[in-house]
């Protein structure tokens, strides 16, 4: 029996645009959402150059730029099958949540547009989201036997969005 053909993260991503483009009559705030085209190749000067005119390292995939009457926008970094997130993007997606937007690490376009769906109508507490992930099943173990930014043990503290902060700032230090 042949198994089914996971999808790339350039199809999760064009099948999420393609929902967003066929639902802007239910949810008028689609036509708004983008993707950053933060990554591509490009030689080192142009790199220098871009990174001058505002490129980061990091940015999610998707970002709607509307306020769901709780957070002030929604910023989704798609993965398929076993990607897994970098040190950067999970740092970006950290400080969108901590400035009052909801960043997530999603696994999938069809939990892709769940995400998108549940922020629009304002349910986001209804999902299960562990570590800034979705589904919660897919989110790394981060806290077992590591200490946070704010100097806690992370497995008895319930600030998640410090989690991990303090190996990337000894990593750059």
């Amino acid at each position: 029996m042949l198994q089914p053909q996971q999808e790339t993260e350039e199809q999760a991503q064009t099948k999420v645009f393609d929902w967003a483009a066929w639902n802007t009559k239910k949810y008028e705030q689609l036509k708004l959402m983008y993707h950053p085209a933060n990554e591509g190749k490009r030689t080192r000067a142009a790199g220098a150059s871009l990174k001058r005119q505002g490129l980061k390292n990091g940015v999610p995939d998707i970002c709607l730029p509307v306020r769901n009457g709780t957070y002030s926008n929604l910023y989704v970094e798609l993965k398929v099958g076993k990607n897994k997130p970098t040190p950067d993007q999970i740092e970006f997606v950290e400080n969108i949540n901590r400035f009052g937007g909801f960043g997530l690490i999603v696994y999938g376009s069809d939990n892709a547009i769940q995400v998108i769906e549940t922020y629009l109508e304002n349910k986001m507490e209804t999902l299960n989201i562990k570590n800034n992930v979705f589904p919660a099943n897919r989110a790394a173990n981060r806290e077992k036997n590591k200490f946070g930014f704010c100097g806690k043990e992370c497995k008895n503290c319930n600030n998640t969005g410090c989690l991990g902060r303090v190996e990337r700032w000894q990593e750059k230090n």
